[in-house]
């Protein structure tokens, strides 16, 4: 009997998520479903209601009937020794997920061929499922037995599985319960680890991998997970040792090598990493996964020319084609060359990179001045993708302000604020531009709708008292904003520069240059430059003003509060 329908895809893989584990469409299984119904079970004497009640399966599955089917097809299983028979009834209650169903013709099917490795594994999959902990243990005994029984995959399915479809706590259970029957069996310490490392258990993963590997000294997947777990728990060294133990059982094993130097690229060893990686490529020239490696940790070194000729020649293999498309673009950008970088970006027209390519491809516009092909390009984008609209309104936002441009950019902030209602970061953002623009109604009304939400914020505490503090209005309640922003944050030079500004409102020189300066030593902003510049002038320190705000303006000379104190400051800047 042909088993495409669910028996490749079911009877190993559908543990991911239980019966929803097939990862398919109703469309993609409706062709299968009925090329499989078409093909007859193999010819058995049956009487005329068995042979009736088959054909009706068979109907029924042609015309997507699946319930109908799968109740004719239990129906002759229960009465029927034919194992075949008891198997589809199986995988049709699966897809359809069905799991009382899929649980009976599961043990019926491993009943009648008890010899028969996914009928184990199904029947105790769904067994443990249902919190029949014993029955799924003793079809895991009888699988044991079995001459093949596939274990190891059986058992990383199976984590998939309860990882999946069980709580934290029952499924670390269900899985200790077997490992206590089965002690001696090395590959259910693994997959016991294997588990509670997801789970985030480390240490309980760790003594596992240290069991499985007591057991079975040379397993070099126990030991990369040992590895894995000793990373997330901190100790690089550890790890790198695990896997060195496992590379010297096996040398020759060049996907443990590659594991190996990918490993040592990600705790920042990139010249050891290239070693390897330059070594498996040696040996296996077409290793296009360690080519990928070997051209990523290139780009970590900053040896751009030799990475470039990698991306290059993956760009002809369909598995890294998309991010070979994605590093090239970078590369280009990296170097101004934004034409080129736009194309590369452009050829990434669907996967997990397409939408990080588009974003890449409008910042290029932009900074190749074509600002409406660029916002043009971002309305596509957010239809495309709506779950990334905050992200791209923000984007859109901060190219309208860098232009100079608030009208548009308050418009289509408020656009997205009727979109997205209440949302924090659209409040804030459309807070910055009505300063800009002298709507301080809207200015307070959005940072206190921020505060309203989150009392404790100090970015919002301090951009609604240092919008006071500017404007030299309502000092008492600035100095209350900025009070509990500077408590929230003290080193903040943001914070630190509004509260020197305040001290300088109020007439307190010596507090307001102490402040000051903090927040200039912390970072050498214009506007803190401008700020500082004026309080020392003010206090009599005419030359070190003039120092300050000489830095100021040859950084950024038309930053809004420098050109201010040029304004107001004329004869220090003859």
């Amino acid at each position: 009997m042909v088993k495409r329908l669910v028996y490749l895809a079911c009877a190993g893989a559908f543990l991911i998520s239980g019966c929803a584990g097939l990862g398919m469409s109703r469309k993609g299984a409706d062709g299968g479903m009925e090329s499989d119904l078409r093909t007859s079970t193999r010819p058995v004497e049956r009487d005329s209601e068995l042979v009736y009640l088959l054909l009706a399966a068979e109907l029924a599955g042609q015309r997507g009937q699946y319930e109908l089917a799968l109740n004719n097809y239990l129906q002759v299983a229960r009465r029927d020794p034919d194992p075949q028979i008891a198997e589809r009834a199986t995988q049709i209650a699966l897809y359809l997920k069905d799991s009382d169903k899929a649980l009976e013709a599961a043990q019926l099917w491993s009943g009648r061929d008890p010899n028969s490795v996914s009928a184990r594994r199904v029947a105790a999959m769904l067994l443990l499922k249902t919190g029949q902990v014993d029955a799924a243990i003793a079809q895991f005994q009888a699988l044991l037995a079995l001459p093949n029984p596939d274990l190891e995959n059986t058992l990383i399915e199976l984590v998939k599985w309860l990882d999946a479809e069980l709580p934290k706590e029952q499924a670390l259970a269900a899985m200790q319960q077997l490992v206590g029957h089965f002690p001696r069996q090395a590959e259910l310490h693994f997959a016991y680890a294997l588990l509670a490392s997801g789970k985030g258990e480390h240490q309980l993963a760790l003594e596992e991998t240290e069991r499985a590997l007591a057991l079975h000294p040379d397993w070099s997947r126990a030991r990369l997970l040992q590895a894995q777990v000793m990373s997330q728990m901190g100790d690089s060294k550890a790890a790198r040792d695990a896997v060195q133990r496992a590379l010297k059982a096996d040398p020759g094993n060049m996907r443990l090598r590659l594991i190996y130097a990918q490993f040592l690229a990600k705790t920042g060893d990139f010249k050891m990493a290239e070693h390897e990686l330059s070594r498996i490529l040696a040996k296996e020239p077409d290793n296009h996964d360690a080519r990928f490696a070997l051209a990523s940790t290139l780009m970590e070194m900053g040896q751009i020319d030799r990475a470039k000729q990698d991306f290059l020649e993956l760009t002809e293999v369909s598995k890294w084609q998309s991010q070979a498309y994605f590093y090239l673009g970078l590369i280009e950008a990296k170097r101004e060359r934004l034409d080129n970088s736009l194309r590369w970006f452009d050829k990434i027209t669907s996967g997990p990179l397409q939408f990080d390519a588009q974003v890449n491809a409008i910042t290029a516009l932009i900074n190749l001045g074509r600002m409406g092909e660029a916002r043009q390009r971002l309305g596509q984008v957010r239809k495309a993708f709506p779950n990334e609209a905050l992200r791209l309104y923000l984007l859109e936002a901060e190219l309208l302000s860098k232009n100079k441009d608030y009208d548009a950019a308050f418009e289509l902030l408020s656009e997205a604020l009727e979109q997205l209602p209440g949302q924090l970061e659209l409040l804030y953002a459309r807070a910055l531009v009505a300063e800009e623009l002298g709507r301080f109604d809207v200015l307070e009304a959005d940072l206190q709708a921020v505060l309203e939400k989150h009392p404790d914020d100090p970015n919002a505490l301090n951009a609604l008292g240092y919008t006071l503090v500017d404007r030299n209005v309502r000092l008492d309640e600035a100095k209350d904003y900025l009070d509990k922003a500077i408590e929230l944050k003290p080193e903040d030079p943001a914070i630190l520069d509004s509260y020197g500004w305040l001290q300088y409102r109020l007439g307190d020189h010596p507090a307001a240059l102490d402040y000051l300066r903090r927040a200039y030593d912390l970072v050498r902003d214009p506007e803190i430059g401008a700020h500082l510049g004026e309080v020392l002038w003010e206090s009599g320190k005419r030359q070190e003003a003039k120092k300050v705000w000489r830095e100021a303006i040859k950084k950024d000379p038309d930053q809004d509060a420098v050109k201010k104190v040029r304004a107001r400051y004329k004869d220090a800047f003859k």
